[in-house]
């Protein structure tokens, strides 16, 4: 989707934001940052773009008129004349300032940059950067005068930890723009939202990468809450389910519903009650159906890592079910059965050699 190999750093500004309902206010700085040493630029780059590993992407949105979105216009107007980068970046602070509403917003440095050399579906683009830090960490200081040490006590930025950015990719105006975005602070509280919702107002993009990590997230939904409650399927099942799912994914370029089905889910009852809770998903989520698609290997990949494929047993014994390769859609070498002389169940594993 986007990639930041050859980007360069153009422009920054550096200000200061606090939480408006304890009305700390916010700190404009007189100009822009003149970059003049290589190894501060180097490391920017660094705590800018390496949180940047979700390959989705979102749009600006509006309820009635994308022109009335502020970063939206903020953005524009820099796109088309840069040498209002500093003018429309203290209008963004002020826009993040008004937004920043919950009680458990922290104050911190505010950044925006002008990026060149993003490369984004083959294209390469010019990018805006917004930037906001918000956790301070200590380390220690050790200093040296001729054969005498110090040691103090300071307060830095982690450069492997970025709280809070976006990156608002010049293609696509006329649709919202295309923006990455991360958000690592308290991204199960409230207060997480106004980054995404409040102060950008974004929506999804429906593209390839939306649906295919929609589709599989749809698989674990039904595995989970379907299949394991309704049909009494066990925890190594809903596994080999899950991972027969990604294997279609990851070995296919194109999905086809009735296809996925038939490959996958098996079963007309199963079949049945998969496509019945696909719709109300899609109905619950304002979502058009979506019965075929381009499958983006990206997003196969980020959901990888994200299945939980461990059987843990209360024996203290876990089993670990590898998601098969791309060349097989099958993962029928684990048979689960009952052993009435124990009185327990049990795990068969098949296999041909160890290794």
């Amino acid at each position: 989707m986007f990639d930041f190999s050859e980007i360069q750093l153009e422009k920054i500004v550096v200000h200061k934001v606090g939480n408006r309902l304890r009305e700390e206010g916010y700190i404009t700085a007189t100009a822009e940052y003149e970059l003049t040493n290589g190894n501060v630029e180097e490391l920017l780059l660094k705590y800018f773009l390496s949180a940047f590993r979700e390959k989705v992407v979102y749009k600006f949105f509006h309820q009635t008129d994308l022109h009335l979105n502020e970063l939206y216009m903020y953005a524009s107007n820099i796109f088309i004349d840069q040498s209002r980068f500093f003018e429309q970046s203290v209008n963004v602070l002020k826009h993040l300032y008004e937004t920043s509403t919950h009680p458990q917003i922290k104050s911190g440095e505010f950044y925006m940059t002008y990026f060149s050399g993003c490369l984004i579906n083959d294209r390469q683009v010019d990018a805006i950067g917004i930037f906001k830090t918000e956790r301070k960490e200590n380390y220690l200081k050790v200093s040296q005068w001729r054969n005498d040490f110090t040691i103090d006590m300071d307060q830095g930025i982690n450069v492997r930890k970025l709280d809070k950015g976006c990156i608002i990719f010049n293609t696509d105006s006329q649709d919202g723009y295309r923006v990455a975005i991360v958000d690592t602070v308290n991204k199960t509280a409230s207060e997480a939202v106004y980054w995404k919702d409040d102060f950008l107002r974004l929506t999804d993009v429906q593209d390839e990468y939306f649906h295919t990590q929609n589709h599989l997230n749809l698989c674990r939904d039904f595995a989970e809450n379907v299949y394991g409650p309704l049909h009494q399927a066990s925890k190594g099942e809903q596994v080999t389910f899950m991972n027969n799912a990604v294997a279609y994914f990851d070995k296919n370029q194109h999905f086809q519903l009735d296809d996925f089905v038939e490959q996958v889910v098996k079963e007309p009852e199963l079949i049945e009650q998969f496509k019945e809770h696909k719709e109300l998903l899609e109905m619950n989520q304002g979502l058009p159906p979506a019965q075929s698609f381009s499958i983006s290997n990206p997003a196969v990949k980020s959901i990888k890592r994200k299945i939980k494929n461990l059987i843990k047993l209360d024996t203290d014994i876990e089993i670990k079910v590898k998601t098969p390769a791309a060349e097989t859609s099958e993962t029928s070498f684990i048979e689960r059965g009952y052993d009435e002389l124990k009185g327990m169940h049990y795990y068969k594993v098949f296999f041909n050699e160890e290794e």
